[in-house]
């Protein structure tokens, strides 16, 4: 039995979807951002630094997860977002933390607002559900 499947049997569902998965990543780089910019702020740049490091972790997360199948036009726009992101994140800049939380904040917001539709395509069954996800079985 592989880990993921042990997993699976010992604990009990969480209740999360795909999109609370998807908004909870968004939560966390955006929490990062702001926890980076204080600390840039207050001198603490090696800190910023693994801040920014992880953000960028959390937004290649995000962009593994884009399928182009569905819409390539706006999978590879995103794709290029996600990708501007990581690459101004790459050195402790104000400006740059502010650009990458326009446009996570703005991706985010565009997710919250089919979230709801999101949901009821996954307990429709019309979506796989988060447990059955190819993501969640690689990372556990």
């Amino acid at each position: 039995m592989n880990p993921y499947q042990a997993y699976k049997r010992n604990e009990p569902s969480t209740g999360w979807t795909r999109i609370d998965i998807l908004l909870a990543l968004y939560d966390g780089a955006l929490e990062r951002l702001d926890k980076a910019e204080v600390a840039i702020k207050s001198g603490s740049t090696s800190t910023a630094i693994t801040l920014l490091a992880r953000t960028q972790l959390i937004v290649s997360e995000l962009a593994a997860g884009v399928r182009l199948e569905g819409n390539e036009v706006t999978g590879s726009n995103i794709l290029h977002l996600y990708e501007f992101v990581t690459d101004v994140l790459r050195k402790p800049d104000l400006k740059a933390i502010a650009s990458a939380r326009r446009i996570l904040t703005t991706l985010r917001e565009g997710f919250v607002a089919i979230q709801s539709e999101a949901n009821e395509l996954e307990r429709s069954g019309q979506l796989p559900s988060a447990d059955r996800l190819q993501m969640v079985h690689a990372t556990a």
